[in-house]
């Protein structure tokens, strides 16, 4: 069975959720949509943009061409938890 790349963003996004236990609310947030919307894009009603595809690819810590490569592939590329931020090291903090 082949799947559109739409189903296969879909089901790669839901795959991701799982794996790192993120819920829609959350998602939404961190990728600067309303819950709403993610619902809406998840059940095929509206579909994903280019640019929201970026923002998830960026939000997980991969490439955009490894979210749409599917949910084995993105599994494999995930970098969850995000590493935390390094604090600067400066002259003053020496």
């Amino acid at each position: 069975m082949v799947f559109s790349t739409l189903e296969t963003l879909r089901l790669t996004v839901a795959a991701i959720r799982q794996r790192t236990g993120e819920s829609q609310r959350e998602l939404a947030d961190a990728v600067g949509l309303t819950q709403d919307k993610v619902s809406r894009r998840q059940s095929g009603a509206q579909p994903w943009t280019l640019d929201e595809v970026d923002a998830l690819a960026g939000h997980w810590g991969m490439g955009p061409l490894d979210l749409l490569a599917g949910p084995t592939h993105a599994t494999q590329s995930l970098t969850w938890p995000r590493p935390a931020a390094q604090p600067e090291v400066t002259d003053e903090s020496r």
